[in-house]
């Protein structure tokens, strides 16, 4: 008995012996293995072409143009070759392995795994119903997050300022906004009262050096607003530019490098906790924002950064504390108002 095998089971115009309506004649090229089809196996040994394996094939259905028989229709093996090439190429290429993160509900509270086989041995091990097992959802992978530091530590910078009537130095942070040129706070330049009205004569006669990796050289101030407690500063130590983000949201994953204590760029992460803060109430006074981000004292100045694309959102402005000294609520100076000093101080920018 011969056994037809059939492409299709939708009804054609060919009738059956009995007259009744039949389905798509069969053929042998509809049979397994496809036998008029390049298979990887024939690109990848020897990397032998379509045309070279079968001359009548290349897809088609049979020699000649297709006929009203065929479900294909005229053009569609053009650039077939050059598009299997390329389905092969991406099947090859290599893919960046994603960090996995796994949360298991605990009485109290929760832990996280690095892996959903560690997370499941766990809750078997702890008698845990295994439906508490959930992945985080993760916006950026740990690779993408360590280069954005990577490429964000070359342009922080840990400030000291010198009062020589007063015998005392104090650092801070700062970083680079245009070649030559970099943001810190006034305050570290020189402290001051922001309820009282101060020119900028103030903080000129304080000496200033910017250092990185050990390299320390004298700076300049160029303007200060007191107001916004910004100073701009200019200094011949190299440093690349931090390109500025006005765009960002509550819950955003932040980067944030200073110098405490006078330790050269410590990084601390967090996120964006909340928007359009007042602190001050002298006229002229901005709106922070506040960053779960570890800070302390001589973290000022330096630049919060989002996490996702390594930009400037913000400056590291003070420190919030209660009348008992606990820290925690941490404001920064929003990118805008860093971007407008430098639009009035720096030509060119």
């Amino acid at each position: 008995m011969k056994i037809l095998s059939y492409r299709s089971s939708m009804p054609f115009d060919n009738r059956g012996i009995d007259g009744s309506p039949s389905i798509s004649p069969s053929t042998q090229k509809s049979v397994i293995p496809f036998n008029n089809v390049t298979t990887i196996n024939d690109l990848l040994n020897g990397g032998a072409k379509i045309g070279d394996l079968y001359p009548d094939a290349n897809g088609s259905w049979g020699k000649g143009e297709d006929s009203d028989s065929s479900f294909r229709e005229k053009n569609d093996d053009y650039k077939r070759e050059e598009r299997d090439i390329g389905i092969l190429n991406s099947l090859f290429q290599p893919r960046e392995k994603i960090v996995q993160k796994w949360k298991v509900k605990v009485p109290g509270g929760s832990r996280v795994f690095m892996s959903f086989d560690m997370a499941k041995k766990y809750t078997r091990e702890k008698g845990l119903p295994f439906t508490y097992v959930s992945r985080i959802a993760q916006n950026i992978n740990e690779t993408n997050k360590t280069g954005v530091i990577a490429d964000s530590m070359d342009k922080a910078f840990m400030v000291e300022s010198i009062d020589a009537v007063k015998g005392v130095m104090e650092t801070g942070s700062a970083f680079c906004v245009f070649p030559g040129y970099f943001i810190t706070c006034a305050h570290v330049i020189k402290r001051y009262n922001k309820n009282e009205e101060i020119n900028a004569e103030h903080f000129m006669q304080t000496a200033v050096n910017l250092v990185q990796n050990g390299q320390r050289l004298e700076a300049y101030v160029v303007a200060v607003d007191p107001k916004l407690d910004i100073a701009l500063l200019a200094c011949k130590i190299g440093g690349e530019p931090l390109q500025i983000d006005e765009s960002f949201v509550i819950g955003e994953e932040l980067i944030a490098i200073g110098s405490p204590l006078g330790y050269e760029n410590n990084v601390s992460s967090g996120i964006l906790g909340s928007l359009g803060r007042s602190i001050y109430k002298y006229e002229g006074a901005p709106q922070y924002m506040f960053v779960d981000v570890s800070i302390m004292p001589g973290s000022s100045g330096g630049p919060v950064i989002k996490a996702s694309n390594g930009k400037l959102i913000g400056m590291i402005t003070l420190i919030i504390s209660s009348a008992e000294g606990d820290y925690g609520l941490n404001a920064a100076l929003p990118s805008s108002y860093v971007k407008n000093f430098c639009r009035q101080n720096i030509k060119g920018y």
